[in-house]
């Protein structure tokens, strides 16, 4: 067992707190911000104290590492960007578990026998320029530079600019995977099960599937005191309905699909006119991918066929199909057993909550290691109690080491 600094570990998330601080509540540390650069560059400077040497790929993703004595590189990280008041340890507390698992690997005198890297990955959250897991999905080849080369926000500002102010070239593709022979991501459960079950920890699965549908309801502006109600084409009302409509399919698949409509624009939004346009986003997550796909297809057909009846105009835009996720099952065997040799049960769990190691999982091998919150996340109430994060921090720590051992192993044979 390898001994961490409990003290630094804690200190760091309070320093760490800070930056994006939000008078309103939370922290907004969306990726593109004077924020989150400022955050990123706190993280440089507590690694390079910590004396790892460090990069920052194509894609702006931060790679801190401590060299080892055969080629490939075992990676641990998360992100440092935030929802709009969010909370401390969404992303955050995962890359300051993987900075103080390696700094305290190197001050115990362990030499590894591959590299050990702490990874930060760029903008995973969303952002201004609706580019989610932009770090993950670039380096892994998922969304090509093509995809994102004309993208800007809304005052114009293009991501290649953002990328740039992030700390990396724009002129250097250097992104590979090719020496990467692993990564795990510790992060906050973000729900309550491990709370309800009393375990501390646990081991991910299956990332969720995830699908998004923008859906437009078209139907006829009009005076709101002069038209007759049965006259009406109100696309709010037609609303109102697929919404119920969208309840009914959540009851019918309770606890293997869940779904949200977060997003709602009313056209021309005025208290006297009898609204023409209303565009929502549906989303459905499951880490069933035949269930996710027949429940996100059944809806539409749904919407279809009650707007046919009702003379308004449906249609959609698919904006995201992302099947379900599985993490390698010897990352998983290896986190489960780190966790029983710690006395702690390792319950193996679906995350329902989208991650960048649903990305890395399709090109290395990927783990999760879940910690127990309080059941909040993405909200300023978000919090991780003390003796559950030193807890996670020892697995993780020792974890590393014996992964780090038994791949050397494997390629001895």
């Amino acid at each position: 067992m390898s001994e961490i600094s409990s003290q630094r570990l804690l200190s760091r998330i309070e320093q760490l707190r800070v930056i994006g601080e939000d008078p309103q509540g939370g922290i907004t540390r969306p990726f593109g911000s004077t924020a989150e650069i400022d955050a990123r560059q706190w993280f440089v400077s507590e690694a390079q104290q910590a004396g790892l040497s460090l990069h920052v790929d194509a894609a702006g993703n931060i790679w801190a590492r401590y060299p080892g004595k055969r080629p490939g590189v075992l990676a641990v990280g998360s992100h440092l960007d935030t929802v709009p008041h969010g909370g401390a340890y969404d992303g955050a507390l995962g890359v300051l578990m993987a900075l103080e698992a390696i700094q305290s690997l190197k001050e115990s005198g362990y030499a590894p026998e591959h590299t050990l890297a702490v990874l930060v990955f760029t903008g995973e959250e969303p952002n201004a320029f609706r580019l989610s897991t932009l770090g993950s999905r670039l380096l892994t080849g998922v969304l090509s530079w093509e995809d994102i080369v004309s993208v800007t926000d809304d005052e114009g500002r293009p991501v290649m600019k953002a990328l740039e102010d992030a700390g990396a070239s724009p002129d250097a593709y250097d992104l590979s995977l090719d020496d990467v022979r692993g990564f795990v991501e510790p992060h906050i459960e973000q729900g309550p099960r491990l709370q309800d079950s009393g375990e501390v920890l646990g081991v991910v699965s299956t990332i969720t599937g995830i699908i998004r549908h923008a859906v437009t309801l078209v139907g006829e502006q009009n005076h709101a005191g002069t038209t007759p109600w049965a006259l009406r084409r109100d696309s709010v009302q037609a609303f109102a309905q697929v919404m119920m409509i969208f309840q009914q399919w959540l009851a019918r698949y309770a606890g293997r699909v869940t779904g949200t409509v977060g997003f709602v624009d009313v056209y021309p939004n005025a208290v006297n006119i009898v609204p023409s346009r209303v565009e929502f986003i549906v989303e459905w997550r499951s880490p069933d991918l035949d269930l996710l796909q027949q429940v996100a297809q059944g809806y539409w057909e749904a919407v279809e066929a009650w707007s046919r009846t009702h003379q308004i105009t449906a249609s959609r835009h698919v904006i995201l199909n992302q099947p379900p996720s599985p993490m390698d099952q010897s990352v998983q065997t290896l986190l489960a057993e780190t966790i029983a040799h710690h006395g702690m049960a390792a319950p193996v769990m679906a995350s329902w909550a989208g991650h960048d190691a649903a990305h890395m999982a399709r090109r290395v091998p990927t783990g999760m290691l879940f910690i127990r919150n309080n059941g909040k996340s993405h909200c300023p109430d978000e919090d991780c109690a003390q003796d559950d994060i030193l807890a996670a921090q020892q697995v993780l720590t020792d974890f590393l080491v014996q992964w780090d051992e038994t791949l050397a192993k494997e390629g001895i044979r």
